[in-house]
């Protein structure tokens, strides 16, 4: 188990590809990774995968150590390489660089590739700024209490936008869809929906089908 404790470099792409570069996109990601992962003990984890059918939308989350282990992973030719078809493919990109409140991880390293079972969920939110920290501790708990009770949980993110506090995001990879239904129906997850729904301006959940995951085993950080 990994015990952070000073706060990682915390970063959500949101990429649109060209549909005909999909393939070689993928290839070049799939290999940035899977080496990024075994080569640079500071890159703590890395997530993609995409929403859309044709892999058009994709999503990218990266975890480091610190500002010295992404200067690194930058400069290694697996990245290198990827830059470039990057370059090719890429036609929208947006990145929230987000400040983690709450990092929770379980299991072994993670090196799944797709086709696979497992589901990422990610959901953003839009807080009452007078509002904020009732919910970070209420969403804290919940998120707590299901990595300790659902063994199908494998990875629970929390983090806030530096570029606007009132919105936090949250990361979940579930070893399947039947783990993420059955969350939904727990005790914790209803009695936190029923005290943090009037602190909420607005909510976004997208299911995102994995392409590579990746991440260096059992992790926690908690802010202070």
């Amino acid at each position: 188990m990994v015990v952070l404790q000073q706060a990682p470099l915390f970063r959500l792409f949101k990429l649109r590809i060209k549909a005909s570069e999909r393939a070689a996109f993928a290839r070049v990601g799939e290999q940035n990774l899977l080496k990024s992962i075994t080569r640079e003990p500071g890159t703590l984890a890395m997530y993609t995968g995409h929403l859309d059918l044709n892999g058009v939308e994709n999503r990218v989350l990266e975890l480091y150590r610190d500002q010295a282990s992404y200067e690194i992973h930058a400069k290694s030719p697996q990245f290198q390489v990827f830059k470039t078809v990057a370059g090719q493919a890429v036609v929208e990109q947006s990145v929230t660089v987000l400040t983690p409140i709450l990092l929770l991880t379980s299991g072994p390293a993670l090196r799944i590739m797709a086709p696979t079972k497992y589901l990422v969920v990610l959901t953003e939110f839009t807080v009452k700024a007078d509002q904020l920290r009732a919910f970070q501790s209420l969403l804290t708990a919940e998120m707590q209490t299901a990595m300790t009770t659902e063994p199908g949980l494998v990875t629970g993110y929390l983090g806030q936008s530096t570029a606007d506090p009132q919105q936090l995001i949250v990361f979940d990879l579930y070893e399947n869809e039947t783990a993420y239904r059955q969350h939904y129906h727990t005790d914790h997850f209803g009695a936190f929906h029923q005290a943090s729904r009037s602190l909420i301006v607005q909510q976004a959940t997208v299911e995102v089908r994995p392409d590579v995951l990746v991440n260096q085993g059992p992790l926690t950080y908690e802010r202070e």
